[in-house]
C-alpha cells in the first residue's frame, strides 16, 4: 500500500506572552495528538494523509485561524509492505560504522568494538556481521559475496565482511513528480550517464508545477500548508526508489546506483549500495540479522509511468563496485591480511557484566515479543523481602533490562527455551524447585537463589553464598535429572556471555 506522510513542527501565534504560549500548546497539541502516529515534545509530527487527511485538514484550517504557523514542512510517499500488497525488494539503510581504519589496501574494522546485536553498517558501502554471512551461506542465497575486512581491534570478536554484488537491481525509474530538467548534477542529482539513477525525491523547485494535481486532498491541503509555512514554501518531497521488473536480477542479492555528483556533470563519487528480494529478507529478519530500521521496500513496476525515462535502455547497465581485476587484486590482499591474522591470533576479551547486559539488551531488541519490561527498583526490594534476602546486585541489573524472558534454542537446554523468571513468580519457583530438589537428595543451599528454568526440566541458579564486593556471584546449573550441579559460572557476567553468546551461534 502507498501512503502519503506530512511531517512538520507546529509553532504558536507570535503574539502570545510566554505563559500564553505554553497554554496553546497544551491546548493544540491535544487537539493534534490523536490525529498523529508520531510526535515529541518539542512538537515534530508525523501524520497520515492517507488515513486521516481530512481530519487533519479541518484541523489545520482552525489552527490557521488562530495564527497557528508550520515549520519544518515535507512531504513523503511510504510504501508499506503488508499482507494485501507484499513487497518483492528491499534495499538496505544501515547506520554509518565509526570503528573503520586503514588496513594496508584494504578497509579495517575494529570488530572487538562493535556493539552485540548490530549486524549491518554503513550508508553506502555495506558491511556485514560473519552471522550475517553465515546466513547466506546456509541458504545457499544468491547474488552476493564477502571481502573480509582485517580486524584491527585487540580481542577475539565476531569477523566483519563487505558485501559485494555482482549484478543490478537496475538504475531504477526517476518519480513522475520530478522535473529532471532542473537537475544540477550536484548531489543526488546526477546527469552524467555513467551514473544517472533514478530519482525517488526532490526539493520543491524540482517538482513539476502541480504534480500532486491527481490527488484531490493533496490539491486541497497543501496550499493550506504553504500559506502556514514560515516563509511560505512549497514541502520538500521524498518518495521511495522505483525499479523495472524486465530489469531485475535472477539472484536473491543485487546491488543498487546511489552515486553522487560534483555539479560539473560527472559523478564524484561511486556508491553501490545493497539489495535484497523477499526470500532473503524473510531469512534475515527470521534469524534476528535485520530491523525494520535498516531497510526500505521498493517498488517493481512493469514498464515506466508516462513521461518518465527509462534509464536501463537508455544509458545501459551501471557497472559494479569493482572490476574483475580490481577483485583479484583485493583478494590477493584479503588472503595475505587473512593469513597474517590466523598466524597471530586475538586474546579473548574477558567477561564484564556491562558487555554482558549489552548482549542482552542486542536480544531483546530483536525479538523484544519474547521479554518483558524492566523491573523496577521497588519490586525489586519488594521481591527481596518476600524470598528473604537482597538480590545480587548483579542480577538487579538483568532484571533492569528484562523482568522476564525467553531464549530460545539455547545450548543450555539441548536446544530447547530457557525461561528468565519474572518478580513476580520468583517466590513460588524457589520454594516449589528447592522442594523438588531436596526431595530428590540434593543438598541444596539455602543461599541458592532460583532464576531460570529449563524446557527441559533443568535450572540456573544464583549462589548468593560467595557473592562479590561488586554484587556478582557464582551461577549453577542443576541438572533434575540428578539433583547435581552440572555447570558452574564464576560470575553472572560469565554465564551470560555464554548463554547468550552461544545461543545466537545456534541460530545460525
Amino acid at each position: 500500500m502507498i501512503r502519503y506522510v506530512l511531517h512538520f513542527c507546529l509553532c504558536a501565534p507570535d503574539d502570545l506572552s510566554p505563559d500564553q504560549t505554553e497554554e496553546w500548546y497544551k491546548e493544540w497539541t491535544a487537539s493534534l495528538k490523536p490525529l498523529t502516529f508520531w510526535m515529541t515534545s518539542l512538537g515534530d509530527c508525523r501524520v497520515d494523509l492517507t488515513a486521516l487527511g481530512h481530519e487533519f485538514l479541518e484541523f489545520l484550517q482552525k489552527a490557521r485561524n488562530e495564527g497557528a504557523k508550520l515549520n519544518s514542512v515535507g512531504l513523503e510517499e511510504e510504501l508499506l509492505d503488508d499482507a494485501q500488497t507484499p513487497v518483492e525488494w528491499f534495499v538496505v539503510h544501515a547506520r554509518g560504522l565509526d570503528h573503520l581504519e586503514k588496513a594496508d589496501d584494504l578497509v579495517g574494522v575494529k570488530a572487538d568494538r562493535i556493539k552485540p546485536g548490530v549486524h549491518l553498517a554503513g550508508w553506502f558501502d555495506i558491511r556485514v556481521s560473519e552471522r550475517f554471512k553465515a546466513v547466506v551461506e546456509k541458504h545457499a542465497l544468491t547474488g552476493v559475496e564477502f571481502l573480509w575486512c582485517p580486524d584491527t581491534g585487540k580481542y577475539q570478536a565476531p569477523q566483519w565482511y563487505l558485501a559485494i554484488c555482482q549484478k543490478s537491481l537496475g538504475r531504477g525509474l526517476d518519480h513522475p513528480w520530478i522535473d529532471t530538467k532542473t537537475f544540477s548534477g550536484c548531489g543526488y542529482q546526477v546527469i552524467d550517464p555513467s551514473g544517472r539513477h533514478g530519482q525517488q525525491g526532490a526539493f520543491a523547485k524540482n517538482l513539476k508545477p502541480k504534480a500532486w494535481s491527481q490527488d484531490s486532498l493533496l490539491v486541497e491541503l497543501l496550499p493550506v500548508v504553504k500559506l502556514m509555512e514560515l516563509l511560505k514554501r512549497t514541502p520538500d518531497f521524498g518518495s521511495f526508489q522505483r525499479y523495472l521488473r524486465s530489469h531485475l536480477p535472477d539472484t536473491d542479492f543485487a546491488y543498487t546506483i546511489q552515486d553522487i555528483g560534483n555539479g560539473r556533470g560527472r559523478p564524484v563519487f561511486r556508491h553501490r549500495g545493497l539489495a535484497m528480494n523477499r526470500k532473503a529478507m524473510d531469512l534475515m529478519k527470521m534469524n534476528g540479522i535485520i530491523t525494520d530500521e535498516q531497510y526500505e521496500p521498493v517498488l517493481i513496476l512493469e514498464e515506466p509511468p508516462e513521461g518518465v525515462e527509462n534509464l536501463d535502455e537508455k544509458y545501459g547497465p551501471a557497472e559494479p563496485a569493482f572490476t574483475p581485476e580490481q577483485m583479484a587484486k583485493l583478494r590477493e590482499l584479503e588472503a595475505k591480511a587473512w593469513a597474517e591474522h590466523v598466524a597471530h591470533p586475538k586474546p579473548p576479551r574477558a567477561p564484564d557484566l556491562k558487555r554482558s547486559l549489552s548482549l542482552l539488551r542486542a536480544r531483546k531488541k530483536q525479538t523484544p515479543e519474547d521479554f518483558a519490561t524492566p523491573a523496577s527498583a521497588k519490586a525489586i526490594d519488594e521481591t527481596g523481602k518476600t524470598l528473604g534476602r537482597k538480590l545480587p546486585a548483579a542480577w538487579q541489573q538483568v532484571l533492569r533490562v528484562c523482568n522476564g524472558g525467553r531464549i530460545d534454542k539455547s545450548p543450555l537446554a539441548a536446544g530447547c527455551a530457557c525461561i528468565i523468571m519474572p518478580l513476580k513468580d520468583l517466590p513460588q519457583w524457589q520454594r516449589s524447585e528447592s522442594k523438588y530438589y531436596r526431595g530428590r537428595g540434593a543438598e541444596l543451599s539455602d543461599w541458592m537463589l532460583f532464576i531460570i528454568h529449563t524446557e527441559i526440566g533443568d535450572s540456573i541458579w544464583l549462589d548468593t553464598a560467595k557473592a562479590k564486593p561488586d554484587g556478582d556471584c557464582r551461577v549453577v546449573l542443576m541438572s533434575h535429572e540428578t539433583g547435581e550441579e552440572e555447570r558452574d559460572w564464576p560470575t553472572v557476567a560469565e554465564f551470560l556471555e555464554e548463554f547468550l553468546t552461544e545461543t545466537q551461534e545456534e541460530e545460525d
